[in-house]
């Protein structure tokens, strides 16, 4: 009797399963079953983005299959026709009774004649642009002799009379002389003891002074010996030959110690005589 009693007891008494931990568990099932959803949608959705592209290679080769099939076509039409060609070349030949080699000799006079014209007019386009940069080259120093002349000047030389254009470096001597109006004569004289000869006359320098551009000189005409004294820097010094009414005239445009530059102007050698 107690027995029974006890075991009723411990049945009473016995825990209960809690209704807060069955609900915990639905929750985590339909989380899960959530997933496997959205893992199965997107691996369907993948089979079927690989089966589109598979497809579409599939096409893909099939096209360039058909492709090659045809180019193999072309090329073997392409062959054929040569062949063709090469055969009514070869019969013509024969007929006329030319030979294989003596129709490869002709092609090659043929292309030999082509490359010989394309470099004649590769030649002819090269030697007009050659012309071109001459005369452009002309045109140049053209220019520049007439700005050269432009700053040429006009003096009064040691005699009073008004002289004729004078130049004040190498580079303006150069362009009288182009100007072929009268004969000059360059000089670069040292002081000496004895005359050097410059043109028709002779020439001493006799001592400078280039801190004042002055300088001394001993000027012989025919056998007439003239001293010029304090000449200065493009002062033309002046004189006249024996029988001639035609100026002639010394110009000095560089003076340093003991030395002088400059050159001799004299009129044309058919103006003297026929002045004479």
């Amino acid at each position: 009797m107690d027995s029974i009693l006890e075991t009723k007891e411990m049945k009473e008494t016995a825990p209960r399963p809690s209704g807060g931990l069955t609900l915990a568990a639905m929750v985590g099932v339909g989380v899960l079953a959530l997933i496997l959803l959205g893992v199965s949608v997107f691996l369907f959705l993948q089979l079927r983005s690989a089966r589109t592209e598979i497809g579409a290679m599939q096409t893909r080769l099939q096209e360039l299959g058909t492709k090659a099939d045809g180019t193999e076509k072309r090329a073997r039409e392409l062959d054929l026709g040569l062949a063709a060609v090469k055969g009514q070349t070869a019969a013509i030949a024969e007929r006329a009774g030319v030979t294989e080699a003596e129709l490869d000799r002709t092609a090659s006079v043929a292309r030999q004649l082509r490359e010989d014209q394309r470099k004649g007019q590769e030649g002819l386009a090269s030697l007009g642009g050659e012309v071109g940069k001459v005369k452009s080259d002309v045109e140049a120093s053209k220019a520049a002799i007439e700005a050269t002349q432009a700053q040429l000047q006009r003096a009064i030389g040691d005699l009073g009379e008004q002289s004729g254009l004078i130049a004040r470096n190498a580079e303006e001597l150069a362009a009288l002389k182009r100007s072929n109006t009268r004969d000059y004569f360059e000089f670069d004289l040292r002081k000496a003891k004895v005359p050097s000869s410059v043109g028709p006359v002779a020439i001493r320098l006799k001592d400078t002074d280039p801190k004042h551009h002055k300088f001394n000189m001993l000027l012989t005409v025919d056998d007439v010996e003239i001293e010029k004294k304090d000449k200065t820097l493009l002062e033309p010094v002046q004189f006249y030959r024996k029988g001639s009414r035609q100026l002639h005239e010394i110009v000095v445009y560089a003076i340093q110690k003991d030395r002088i530059t400059g050159y001799l102007s004299t009129p044309k050698a058919s103006e003297t005589a026929t002045s004479k």
